[in-house]
């Protein structure tokens, strides 16, 4: 089965150039530009996707099968290609019952056989043969641009789709990195997703003392850093003293040149005999005339480079969020709101400083949610619709937690626990596991949301945030 691709490039024709204008023409449309007028810093994502279909469809296109009746005359035009010019004539009534079969050019061809049959025989088979390569590769682009056409309404609905669902996480999220938002968009988001984030949007923009939780753990792990002593290359500009020739200082000898103004006397003699002028003008086209040596010295700023230890801090890298959340039945209503709400505010922070985020739910089991990767928004989503219930068992969400820390990717990371801390204490082994873990650089927090949590259990954590999620808790948050 012989590729459309095989017979454009046998006849020279460029798909590139035939999608490149399909391509162009999404930017001048009116759902697109209508997005760019209100978001500008997003048309280069837009451009990229752009370049990415066209790219999927140029390649689609290329290994599409070529039609049976396409493939045929192609086969037959390969054939007549490689006849002699003088067997030509002999062959054209065979032609034109084959081309009769499956081409459009069959017409055409009995017109310019009955125009040129006068012609030389070698001119007569160039000009059918150029006359029937124009038709196969308009053949071609009709199909290509058929295919292309059906493929851009699709294209179409899903840019529209990620527009709608960049708008709205960007509204929710406050997000600084286009890129990462736009990648974001690929996911699946119904009705109800986009309410269920502009609800938790708006409970951390009525509650900031969570928001600022959230920044001051963001800010812990900037805060970790090392003095160090570096090698570094130091550059400085001085003047530094050069010998020039072009200086007339100091008179220091005689050398061959064509300097008129420094001739010596004796150079000069030779244009006073006519037999000897020629000469003169001979060392003077060579440089070769018997001139004054001047030489002196100039001053010229000059850049000197020099190595020297400098003394700095050494900014530990951000490790990612490993955020573990209490849904055990004590945590449901107020308290799960706030727990997901704080999330979704280390998520921000987590999307704009380029860090990773999982979600651990534990009761008594453990569930995980990757919020940042390919299908981050998704996560989230299914993450923010999920409902607590259950008892509380912290031991298997911190094996799970210390097993994660183990790898590369989690070095420095940010262990965040949010629960009531109305818990069991956990087992020594596993207290031992986690000062070993932090000598590493790892961090524990923990954000207490009850006042009734047991202090043994929070003992174990390097910072501890207390959000009373209860009654009186509320009441003197909205006082204040």
């Amino acid at each position: 089965m012989v590729e459309l691709h095989t017979i454009a490039t046998l006849l020279s024709l460029n798909e590139a150039d035939i999608l490149k204008d399909m391509v162009s023409s999404f930017m001048a449309s009116p759902q697109i530009s209508g997005f760019l007028q209100a978001k500008p810093k997003f048309e280069q994502q837009i451009r990229e996707q752009l370049q990415r279909w066209g790219r999927g469809l140029n390649s689609e296109v290329q290994h599409r099968p070529a039609p049976p009746e396409l493939e045929a005359e192609f086969l037959l035009y390969q054939e007549t290609l490689t006849l002699p010019a003088e067997q030509f004539r002999s062959h054209e009534s065979r032609l034109l019952c084959q081309l009769a079969k499956t081409s459009a050019f069959h017409q055409e061809a009995i017109s310019l056989l009955e125009n040129l049959k006068e012609a030389n025989p070698h001119l007569r088979k160039q000009l059918f043969l150029r006359k029937w390569r124009d038709t196969l590769v308009n053949r071609i682009m009709c199909i290509e641009l058929e295919m292309a056409e059906q493929d851009r309404d699709r294209m179409l609905k899903e840019l529209e789709k990620r527009m709608e669902i960049t708008s709205e996480v960007e509204e929710a999220l406050d997000m600084q990195d286009p890129g990462t938002l736009w990648d974001l968009s690929a996911a699946t988001m119904l009705q109800g997703d986009s309410r269920r984030l502009r609800h938790y949007a708006k409970f951390l923009a009525r509650n900031p003392e969570l928001q600022r939780i959230a920044a001051e753990l963001g800010r812990s792990a900037r805060q970790e850093s090392g003095a160090t002593s570096q090698l570094q290359t130091i550059e400085t500009t001085a003047l530094q003293y050069e010998q020039r020739d072009r200086i007339p200082d100091d008179l220091v000898g005689i050398h061959q040149s064509n300097q008129l103004n420094r001739l010596l006397p004796s150079e000069a003699m030779l244009l006073a005999n006519p037999e000897l002028e020629t000469i003169f003008y001979k060392h003077l086209a060579e440089q070769r005339l018997l001139n004054y040596h001047f030489m002196g010295q100039s001053r010229s700023p000059q850049r000197i480079q020099s190595e020297r230890y400098v003394q700095g801090e050494n900014q530990i890298p951000k490790g990612p969020f490993i955020v573990c959340i209490d849904t055990s039945g004590s945590m449901s209503g107020y308290p799960e709101e706030t727990a997901k709400a704080f999330c979704f505010a280390l998520l921000q922070i987590a999307l704009n400083e380029g860090r990773g985020c999982i979600v651990q739910l534990f009761s008594t089991d453990v569930v995980s949610y990757e919020l940042i990767g390919p299908e981050g928004l998704q996560e989230a989503l299914n993450f923010l619709g999920c409902s607590f219930k259950g008892g509380t068992d912290l031991t298997p969400c911190f094996a799970q937690m210390l097993n994660r820390m183990q790898a590369d990717e989690y070095a420095n990371a940010d262990a965040i626990v949010l629960s009531d801390f109305i818990a069991q204490r956990l087992p020594v082994e596993m207290l031992e596991q986690v000062r070993d873990i932090k000598e590493k650089g790892n961090r524990f927090n923990a954000v207490a949301l009850s006042r009734h949590g047991k202090p043994a259990l929070m003992k174990i954590f390097d910072a501890v945030w207390r959000f009373d999620t209860g009654l009186q808790g509320r009441l003197l948050r909205r006082l204040h």
